[in-house]
């Protein structure tokens, strides 16, 4: 079929707007770094599955965190926590096999996650810094209209590692509303990395709410799932971190 001047010129508009969609956001996002005090209670969850698909429940564990972004930044432990690690390392110093759950699920909710949920927008932006081949789509999200953005980001690792790496794939969608305020991210990442014939695979996946307070977007909801296959170090896992305001 033979396309006439304005099919031709409405396909090319195409890109251009799916651009235009990401520029858009870029300088919304950049509106969306207030300093409004924000603080509530924290809730962490971490969750490992067995070979069979089964929760270990000796690996998994939830706790509360109280957060204030006031000024800076403050993460107050209660002492039921504080004293659960002090157990916690006092049984895996006497036995290295035993698993320290909270430990590790309290270096996933570090200070520098926290502040990424905090002031949000300022985490969007250099994860969207490189950002290539953007799609846009309106979609529904919750029964109301809103816009899809899809996009490919770069792969950012040091270079002993961008060596190994045999395969990276990373599509990152935003749902806009139709203000262009972000409402909700999923990240999906794929990687192989290998060494001569030893290979590791990876895929993680994020999941986020967002929602405005006072002119900053902050995270409400984060969720991470990660799977690791090759060299006999298999795992599955999933992160949930929470906010509460009060």
């Amino acid at each position: 079929m033979r396309l006439g001047p304005g099919l031709l010129l409405g396909l090319l508009c195409v890109p251009a707007a799916q651009a235009d969609t990401l520029t858009d956001l870029t300088a919304t996002l950049k509106t969306l770094e207030a300093a409004t005090p924000v603080k509530g209670i924290l809730g962490a969850s971490y969750l490992e599955y067995d070979a069979k698909g089964a929760v270990d429940k000796a690996k998994s564990t939830q706790f509360q965190l109280q957060v204030d972004g006031s000024e800076g930044l403050a993460i107050h432990l209660n002492p039921a926590l504080v004293q659960t690690l002090a157990a916690e390392e006092a049984a895996n110093a006497a036995d290295p096999d035993k698993p320290t759950p909270n430990a590790e699920l309290l270096r996933e909710t570090n200070p520098q996650r926290i502040e990424h949920m905090l002031s949000a927008a300022q985490t969007l932006l250099r994860d969207l810094d490189g950002a290539s081949a953007p799609v846009a789509k309106p979609v529904k999200l919750g029964g109301a209209d809103v816009t899809q953005l899809t996009v490919q980001l770069p792969f950012r690792a040091p270079k002993k590692d961008s060596d190994a790496a045999k395969d990276w794939q990373d599509s990152f969608s935003v749902w806009l509303d139709p203000q262009g305020v972000p409402l909700q991210v999923q990240d999906s990442v794929h990687a192989k990395f290998c060494k001569f014939f030893l290979c590791v695979s990876i895929d993680d996946s994020y999941s986020d709410t967002l929602r405005v307070i006072g002119g900053r977007l902050v995270i409400m909801t984060l969720g991470q799932e990660h799977r690791q296959s090759g060299l006999g170090q298999d795992m599955h896992t999933k992160t949930t971190l929470t906010l509460q305001l009060q």
